[in-house]
């Protein structure tokens, strides 16, 4: 059975068969799917007081842009930028301290709504509070918030149209085939799993396992389910990240499939990971085939500390986004107070094409990928 994490070939089909069916014209406009670059969703820093920023990269003029949203809009996304999504011609932009979603323009950033998670129209100040990861289905966005729900907001006028009761502290989301799945990660303390939710009459079959301890990233392919977890954390004194990795759901059996990852992004058939382990030091990557089952390894050039990695699946290209390291008297660490960097590699992971500064803490790269009109 062949399975897909993106159906972007199937919309390409659809796309470029509309574009045939014209009535005796000799000319027309061929729909195409274009990636016109990449979001780069960047924490900032808690502790130090540094607020989360957007970056861009734009793949036509081949530059990136550090701070993009406040660029555009004269103020920063304000505490812990959590995730992104471009739906439609729209930029949703997740931000966990503020408890609410920025919504802006997909190309210009301008910002169009604020969407308060805590208001009584939404979730209220219980279950608002941070919000966490987005996905969306049939112009809906779907948000999750670790007061324990997934909300459903209309993309129009940005009601509430939905709410979901989850596991707790949930975190990555997907929807497919009528089911919304969320990783309910327990914050790491032991309760961990998996909600499978019926969007139709809301109820919940959760998947429990003892290799469910801490999900955070779901993906979707076909009937099967794959979920980044972190593991848990050993003792002291070096708490040393353990059991971490990717792992395929197929009907009640798990399997772990990279036996070593702290990060994950999916594309067509291939799952690319890294292994950075907290307490580690050393850092691996491997990329997952999901059709033929097989793990491959690869070294990229000039990555000092991964921190979140992605697939562009129009053109095949790598991101991967990195701190930089330094060097104190107590050893070489990566420094989570300065701008990091994203490194953009060929399909085949063996040539560095371009590499441009993005924000501080970056946390999660979203493609800018839409339908474009081509005269011929």
């Amino acid at each position: 059975m062949k399975k897909y994490l993106l159906s972007f070939a199937v919309l390409m089909s659809a796309t470029l068969f509309t574009a045939c069916n014209k009535d005796n014209d000799d000319h027309g406009k061929v729909p195409v799917i274009a990636s016109e670059g990449f979001y780069v969703v960047c924490s900032g820093n808690m502790s130090s007081g540094i607020n989360g920023s957007l970056s861009y990269y734009d793949n036509n003029l081949k530059q990136g842009y550090t701070d993009a949203f406040k660029t555009a809009n004269g103020k920063s996304l304000g505490m812990t930028a959590n995730d992104a999504l471009r739906y439609g011609d729209k930029l949703y932009i997740v931000v966990d301290g503020e408890h609410s979603v920025f919504v802006t323009d997909a190309n210009t950033m301008k910002l169009k709504a604020t969407i308060d998670m805590t208001s009584p129209t939404m979730l209220g100040e219980t279950g608002g509070v941070s919000p966490r990861r987005i996905t969306a289905s049939d112009g809906l966005i779907y948000v999750s918030t670790y007061g324990g729900f997934v909300a459903a907001i209309d993309t129009l006028n940005y009601s509430l149209k939905q709410k979901y009761k989850t596991g707790s502290y949930p975190e990555g989301i997907a929807v497919s085939n009528g089911y919304l799945y969320v990783a309910n990660s327990d914050y790491g303390n032991g309760n961990a799993s998996i909600s499978k939710i019926n969007l139709a009459t809301g109820a919940d079959t959760p998947i429990t396992n003892d290799n469910i301890r801490n999900p955070q990233t779901i993906a979707i392919a076909g009937t099967d389910i794959y979920y980044l977890d972190y593991g848990q954390y050993g003792p002291a004194p070096t708490y040393a990240q353990e059991n971490a990795g990717v792992y395929r759901i197929t009907g009640s059996v798990v399997t772990k499939v990279v036996p070593d990852a702290t990060g994950m992004g999916a594309s067509g058939y291939y799952i690319y990971t890294f292994n950075a382990p907290y307490g580690g030091n050393s850092t691996t990557y491997s990329i997952f085939n999901i059709q033929t089952g097989t793990l491959s390894s690869f070294t990229p050039a000039d990555i000092e500390s991964p921190a979140a990695i992605e697939v562009d699946p129009v053109t095949g290209n790598v991101m991967i986004a990195s701190y930089h390291l330094v060097t104190s008297e107590w050893g070489t660490y990566a420094d989570y107070s300065s701008n990091g960097y994203v490194n953009i590699y060929d399909s085949t992971l063996s040539t560095k094409k371009a590499t441009f500064e993005c924000g501080v803490g970056p946390t999660r790269i979203v493609m800018n990928v839409g339908l474009h009109y081509y005269e011929y």
